[in-house]
């Protein structure tokens, strides 16, 4: 109540002034009779009595001014008049008003687009309630680093713990065929638990979400899809519950349909099935999951939970040495800052943060410059105002006001830089490169951002002349009247140390750009180890259980290859499960035969993919020694590999490494398990080809082993055509046997 009593008596002093005025003007003229009356009474005369109450009363105009500042509302009445003869001595400048506001908006905007970036990805917790409740549940390496986690392990977590109110464990994503509708569509797919989305949690906007016993052999035939699913393909039809489809030609039952938002950034064109983990994936050697979500219990802390799955992780370590020796858990809060977050795209966002910063920073010192030109031009008028009273807080807060007023003005120019950046930046970033929590967009926080960065830059830009201009030469301002008045007082010094600061920070930005161009230029220069010259790629949707045996698996692919090379405008072909520069898929511990035991649980560990022999030649790997893989070299003859030269010079660095045998656990077809283990012959070495970024550095030691002696259900088609790619058109019908 006491904060409106005094917006109602600032606002009633505001609009009531010329009533203030006329109350004060007849209080000091009955003040002022009273003293002349006094004085006539002494016997002065009449005219001697009124310049005697004069002088003794004071200066009329001065104390009116008092008694105004005193006044409620004052403040905002003197701001209003600043903001008044701002606005007219800017549209009297309109060159300098024009300059000075696309300078502002260009600078201002282009800081709130790459905010926008910053804040979504490095600032905004994940949209869900108690967000710092949930956390990723990995498998610790003896190293120290993240591992994906195996099964049993998985089930020892969930049902040991009880800091976690609910926990549920992700499969790898895999591709299904939507068959039955118009047009066949290739889906995503989400294998998880079902307390996965009790882990958010989720409300669907149709239907329901899984329940107990849904992730059990038999009874896991059901599917939630994301909303833009829903849209795209169904129409947005609320009858879509309770409806079959069939998904790689099996039957399931649509229960659920997700909001808008997370799920569909995470993956549009997506469906999430119960994880039901089969007898031959009970394992704890074959870590094959992404790992854990959980929510932890309101009350509990990260660092308790850490302790209490540190406890469950060394007695499984104890009771199953062979598999656990040395192995650990690792706990990370969801979408915490930092957490899942590339590094590339962290060190982008801070260079290209600091760039717009010191754009404006560039802004701020030209602005600077031109107020102090500007200031020249003005001296007898603040000589006036200062002759007249006004102090230099006045002079300032005056100078300061039509600062702010020219930033926020630009910053509303500002904002129509930073839709059209955000919307060019948008298309620039690759889709899937920004984590999923939030949406880029201009929303509150941003406007907000802009906003105090508005006023920041005011401040920056316009305080220096302020306090430079607040303090005039009176006599020397008065006697050189005329263009070349204020000649003499020119802020040379001020101003070149100005110019100098412009021309360094854009010193240090031409530079930055200099060495990105000269970085981007080095990559394309960098020997990828394969060559992708009109090569076309294609994923192949095979489920696990469309074909019983190995055999019948790999005679499959053998049919895929040859009906794909018959086609025109193909000159080589091959199957692999992993494509380049996507990662490797499987991470293998291994030993050299004749070298040291070490337990399995603490074997070097080096990647493996499953590729067809014409892999290299459709690629254009290069050979350094041996021989490339060979149609030769089929299940049950003895098993063969090419490594890469990380492998050779990691393991054998001075020797031969052709002929030498790597011991390695087989995966068996078909199931998420290791099984015996398997001598594999080196028969050649080939250059490394890069698995990640081609400016990743990192060295990765790999094996490639025939799809026939280690066949897997994961593939991707990579084709070579013989003149460009688009004379190589696949489709569905091509790969139909």
């Amino acid at each position: 109540m006491r904060l409106v009593r005094k917006i109602r008596f600032w606002l009633g002093g505001l609009f009531s002034k010329g009533k203030f005025n006329m109350e004060m003007e007849a209080e000091m003229q009955l003040h002022l009779g009273l003293r002349i009356e006094k004085n006539l009474a002494a016997g002065m005369t009449a005219d001697e009595a009124r310049y005697a109450a004069l002088r003794a009363f004071g200066g009329v105009d001065q104390i009116k001014e008092r008694c105004r500042d005193v006044r409620s509302g004052r403040w905002l009445e003197a701001l209003i008049q600043d903001l008044r003869y701002g606005f007219r001595g800017l549209c009297r400048s309109r060159g300098f008003t024009f300059t000075a506001l696309a300078t502002i908006g260009i600078g201002i905007g282009a800081n709130a687009a790459i905010f926008s970036f910053v804040d979504c990805v490095l600032l905004k917790p994940p949209p869900f309630p108690d967000a710092g409740q949930i956390v990723w549940v990995s498998e610790k390496q003896p190293s120290g680093s993240r591992y994906p986690t195996a099964t049993l392990t998985y089930l020892d977590w969930a049902k040991q713990s009880t800091v976690f109110e609910n926990i549920a464990a992700i499969a790898p994503l895999k591709s299904v065929a939507l068959t039955g509708i118009e047009n066949p569509l290739e889906l995503n797919a989400w294998p998880v638990s079902a307390h996965y989305f009790d882990v958010f949690p989720v409300r669907p906007v149709l239907g329901r979400t899984f329940v107990e016993g849904e992730d059990q052999a038999g009874h896991d035939h059901v599917a939630i899809m994301t909303n833009d699913l829903w849209r795209s393909q169904f129409g947005a039809d609320p009858g879509v519950i309770g409806r079959s489809i069939t998904l790689d030609g099996e039957p399931y039952t649509v229960i659920g349909v997700l909001p808008k938002g997370f799920f569909d950034r995470l993956n549009s064109q997506a469906i999430f099935l119960p994880l039901a983990f089969a007898p031959e994936n009970l394992s704890r050697d074959f870590r094959w999951m992404g790992g854990a979500l959980a929510r932890m219990k309101l009350g509990v802390s990260i660092e308790q939970a850490r302790a209490q799955m540190d406890a469950i992780s060394k007695r499984i370590a104890h009771d199953y040495p062979e598999s656990n020796k040395g192995w650990g858990v690792m706990i990370e809060r969801f979408g915490a800052v930092g957490v899942d977050i590339d590094e590339g795209l962290r060190q982008s966002l801070y260079m290209l943060m600091g760039a717009v910063v010191m754009v404006l920073l560039i802004v701020c010192a030209n602005l600077a410059n031109l107020m102090l030109a500007r200031g020249i031009g003005r001296e007898r008028e603040v000589a006036i105002r200062a002759s007249l009273g006004a102090g230099r807080w006045r002079l300032v807060r005056q100078f300061l006001t039509e600062s702010l007023l020219l930033s926020c003005a630009g910053g509303t120019l500002g904002l129509l830089v930073a839709y059209g950046g955000l919307a060019a930046l948008k298309l620039a970033v690759p889709a899937g490169y920004i984590p999923p929590f939030n949406t880029v967009m201009m929303d509150g926080r941003v406007l907000l951002f802009m906003l105090g960065l508005s006023v920041l830059t005011g401040v920056i830009f316009g305080l220096v002349p302020a306090i430079r201009e607040s303090r005039p030469d009176l006599i020397r301002a008065f006697k050189e009247a005329g263009p070349g008045a204020s000649a003499g007082r020119s802020p040379r010094g001020l101003r070149g140390a100005l110019v100098v600061t412009e021309v360094a920070l854009a010193f240090v930005l031409l530079s930055g750009a200099g060495l990105l161009a000269r970085s981007f230029f080095q990559v394309r220069r960098v020997d990828a180890g394969f060559d992708s010259t009109n090569v076309v790629t294609a994923r192949l949707p095979i489920s696990n259980g469309r074909f019983p045996s190995a055999t019948e698996f790999s005679l499959y692919l053998h049919q895929i290859i040859e009906r794909i090379g018959s086609l025109p405008g193909v000159r080589d072909s091959a199957l692999t499960v992993a494509l380049p520069m996507e990662a490797w898929i499987y991470d293998m511990g291994i030993r050299i035969a004749g070298s040291k035991e070490v337990d399995a649980a603490n074997r070097p560990h080096v990647f493996l993919k499953q590729v067809t022999p014409s892999y290299f030649r459709t690629l254009g790997m290069r050979l350094s020694m041996g021989r490339l893989l060979s149609d030769r070299d089929l299940r049950g003859s003895p098993p063969v590999t090419v490594i890469n030269e990380s492998l050779a010079k990691r393991f054998f660095p001075n020797e031969n490494p052709v002929g030498k045998h790597i011991l390695a656990q087989e995966i068996p077809y078909a199931k998420a398990q290791l099984g015996r283990e398997i001598p594999w012959e080196v028969v050649g070495v080939v250059k490394d080809e890069k698995v990640s970024m081609l400016a990743d550095r990192n060295e990765y030691s790999g094996m490639y082993v025939s799809e026939d002696q280690s066949p897997q259900t994961q593939q991707f088609l990579v084709v070579r055509g013989a003149i460009d790619r688009k004379s190589t058109r696949l489709n569905s019908s091509h790969l139909v046997i």
